[in-house]
């Protein structure tokens, strides 16, 4: 299982600086600055905070405690967004992600007892 839990983090990592990437760059990013229109700028950069998840709990990959907070975080945060992509029908790349990487994170979740133990 820790070698799931490697992959859910890494594919978080490359999925949310990639979103952040396009977010912040893109039409309503840092271009449109003093439109009032920056919504997917902020996002982009709120995004960051979720691509970083992976990095601020590594140390404590052992500790059962660190990892459910970290895949709590992680499967509410990509659940709700797939929620939200699904109900907008607009994006089908990021329903498919956020179905990927939330699957993952509720099947770690699931087994965070052999993914802490795991390490020992």
């Amino acid at each position: 299982m820790k070698y799931v839990f490697i992959i859910l983090l890494v594919l978080n990592f490359l999925a949310e600086v990639m979103a952040a990437v396009s977010l912040i760059g893109g039409p309503g990013g840092i271009a449109a600055i003093g439109s009032g229109g920056q919504w997917s700028m902020h996002y982009g950069f709120a995004v960051i905070a979720i691509a970083s998840a992976g990095l601020w709990v590594w140390p404590q990959r052992r500790e059962r405690a660190a990892v459910t907070a970290v895949l709590g975080i992680l499967t509410v945060f990509h659940l709700s967004v797939l929620v939200s992509l699904a109900l907008a029908g607009d994006q089908a790349v990021g329903v498919v992600i956020h179905t990927v990487v939330g699957a993952l994170s509720v099947l770690c979740l699931l087994q965070r007892r052999a993914i802490s133990n795991a390490w020992s």
